[in-house]
């Protein structure tokens, strides 16, 4: 019964989605995955960078745990970029599409929602912590490590689009980084 109910709720389309999803899956593998990026400077926007008088300082970096199910990967992660005074950390959960180009090449994008706290900044904002979502593009390259097993090389440009009490911030980052399967 409620097997019946479940499946008049979804609605066709989305069950043709991912049934097309799951299909086109088949090149890529599933598995767990860390992965950990280094990169510049952040360009910060709106009340952000007023606060933080110009640009970040002190680059950025980020680690994340992911499940890949095929060309799709659900990630969690941690990542600090540098302000003018202090640090800020974000945590957050994002959905990650990859898509196969030549070879071992591919490009992915990445969408997902974060909670950032601001440090010493968030109190000339009045709001220590934000809240929004974050995407990203990006190029990798897969290759097979004697002893790591799965692993790729990647290279990522991301914004951050966040809400604090003071109005709408942002941050752009660039980052490149290994991903090890686990």
């Amino acid at each position: 019964m409620i097997m019946v109910m479940l499946c008049r709720a979804i609605p066709a389309r989305a069950l043709v989605a991912s049934a097309l999803l799951a299909a086109s899956a088949t090149s890529a593998s599933a598995g767990s995955y860390l992965s950990l990026g280094l990169g510049g400077d952040p360009v910060l926007s709106g009340e952000l960078r007023a606060a933080a008088d110009g640009d970040g300082d002190g680059g950025n970096g980020r680690l994340a745990l992911g499940q890949s199910f095929g060309r799709v990967a659900l990630e969690g992660s941690l990542s600090r970029f540098g302000l003018a005074t202090d640090e800020a950390t974000a945590a957050g959960v994002h959905v990650r599409l990859s898509v196969p180009l030549d070879g071992a090449f591919g490009a992915y994008g990445r969408l997902g929602l974060e909670r950032v706290w601001l440090g010493a900044e968030g109190d000339r904002l009045g709001d220590t912590t934000a809240d929004g979502m974050v995407g990203g593009i990006g190029l990798e390259y897969r290759l097979t490590a004697p002893l790591l097993g799965q692993a790729a090389l990647w290279g990522e440009l991301s914004q951050d689009k966040l809400e604090t009490d003071a109005g709408e911030i942002g941050a752009r980052l660039w980052t490149v980084g290994l991903s090890v399967g686990i």
